[in-house]
């Protein structure tokens, strides 16, 4: 008896419930109000003009961001394939050339509007849960 009961505990210590790590998740930050961090990410890297860059992405569970925008030069077909990315908390962190687990290659970039821009408030309201929502 006291095996099985000692069975038991062992068996229900090893199935513990893990927390979902996307709970605890900040949200997604607005171009807008990042819009000053992606260009000094730009000009750090020496992305010639018109930069462009994508919509907020969850970054890979393995990185320490939860976030990250993709940034390239516009310039040419060439400069399109070297991408950048920009990982955010709540507020910019780091940067570095893209790798493809970032998956920057699949996505959508459009021009990086300048700080306070009516554009760049218009794309700073858009996040990637309210685009799939369709708003």
């Amino acid at each position: 008896m006291f095996r099985i009961t000692l069975l038991c505990f062992l068996l229900a210590s090893c199935s513990s419930v893990v927390a979902d790590p996307a709970e605890n998740l900040p949200a997604a930050p607005y171009l807008s109000a990042v819009a000053v961090d992606l260009k000094k990410v730009a000009a750090e890297a020496h992305l010639a003009e018109p930069v462009e860059v994508s919509e907020p992405i969850r970054a890979n569970p393995i990185s320490s961001s939860p976030w990250l925008i993709c940034l390239r030069s516009g310039t040419s077909e060439e400069s399109k394939r070297l991408a950048y990315s920009a990982f955010f908390t709540t507020k910019y962190v780091s940067s570095r050339y893209s790798v493809i687990v970032d998956h920057c290659e699949e996505q959508v970039f459009h021009p990086l509007a300048s700080p306070g821009s009516a554009a760049a408030q218009v794309k700073g309201r858009t996040t990637p849960a309210n685009r799939a929502a369709g708003h």
